[in-house]
């Protein structure tokens, strides 16, 4: 009894943390659109979104164990994850490699884990950082191709590889390196990651002439600012701060917004006025998330509902019993991009 009394506390502390991160991601997103293009005000913001995301999935491994549970997946701005892991190793090899960074500012989303990336671009790197011996150069661009691929390419000017063992660099455990210092795990678990999510990766390279990689991944785009017709969204969210800086990103394209702070409040709303939309929130006082949309199913109102939950087992759950019609489910902790994606493709 007393470990499922823990078991339970644990849960609540990582939705509770959940809630916080969402709150730190909104906050960012917001300093972002009023500091203008600074690189490095924008680096910085870079590195706290990192981090958030990284400690978000730390927490839920923590939490739940169970080898058949579903992944928690984002849609993640790959420059975010690049700029942080150049950064780390931009500080260390100031003095023997350079770094250049060509990242598309509108560079469509990713669906995928945070630390499947992550390990993919410290991978790519450590194995470019192990064929370079002097005044090296490692140049990483990312782009969009047509409406749903991002393209990345890491270029380098290191040893370069030979043609008979060209085809054997995706093997696993293969390597050409003997050193004694910090390895990469080789290429062969970058391909793995990459073919989990439908991608493709290309490698040529040359004895003395360098190397460049370039990784094909299906994207989701970021959404268009502009709308042809104002839409009214109801934000149903407890958290004053959290609630408030939704609002003022929601504002900044152009959306009303029926803002409310309980389950009940949602409901007196409704019998006033129908909005295009409505975000409810998983936890919240006097009648949770999934009580307040059993009652908006139940006074016959059809429009489109996302659902933002903490959680991850009550998002699984949401999952495979849709009973109340829930359009979208969105996981804590997300970045506004997520949410207003969703927005955008439910009413434009």
């Amino acid at each position: 009894m007393r470990k499922e009394t823990q078991s339970k506390s644990i849960k609540h502390l990582a939705h509770d943390l959940n809630n916080i991160f969402t709150r730190i991601l909104n906050s960012v997103e917001l300093i972002k659109r009023k500091s203008g293009d600074s690189d490095e005000i924008l680096h910085l913001l870079g590195n706290i979104e990192s981090g958030v995301f990284l400690a978000s999935e730390i927490i839920e491994d923590a939490v739940d164990t169970n080898p058949d549970k579903i992944p928690m997946q984002k849609k993640l701005n790959l420059n975010s994850i690049i700029t942080e892991v150049v950064g780390t190793f931009s500080y260390v090899q100031k003095d023997k490699t350079i770094f250049q960074l060509d990242l598309d500012s509108k560079l469509g989303l990713v669906n995928g884990k945070y630390t499947d990336f992550y390990r993919v671009f410290i991978n790519l790197i450590v194995n470019s950082l192990e064929a370079i011996d002097h005044d090296g150069r490692i140049i990483i661009s990312t782009n969009n191709i047509g409406n749903d691929k991002i393209e990345l390419t890491l270029q380098d000017n290191g040893s370069g590889i030979d043609n008979s063992t060209l085809s054997l660099v995706f093997e696993e455990n293969f390597s050409t390196k003997h050193r004694s210092g910090p390895s990469g795990l080789g290429l062969s678990i970058v391909k793995n990651i990459i073919d989990s999510y439908n991608g493709t990766i290309i490698l040529n390279s040359s004895v003395d002439k360098g190397t460049v990689i370039k990784i094909t991944i299906p994207a989701f785009h970021s959404a268009i600012k502009t709308q042809s017709k104002l839409k009214t969204i109801l934000i149903a969210e407890d958290e004053n701060i959290q609630r408030e800086l939704l609002i003022e990103l929601f504002l900044d394209y152009n959306y009303l917004i029926i803002p409310a702070a309980s389950g009940q409040e949602v409901l007196k709303l409704l019998q006033n006025k129908l909005p295009d939309l409505i975000i409810i929130d998983g936890k919240m006082p006097e009648m949770e998330g999934i009580e307040c949309i059993h009652e908006i199913r139940k006074m016959g109102i059809t429009i489109p509902l996302i659902f933002a939950s903490g959680s991850q087992l009550q998002i699984e759950e949401e999952r495979k019993t849709d009973k109340l019609k829930i359009d979208r489910v969105i996981s804590k902790p997300y970045n506004f991009d997520e949410m207003l994606l969703m927005v955008q493709e439910l009413i434009g």
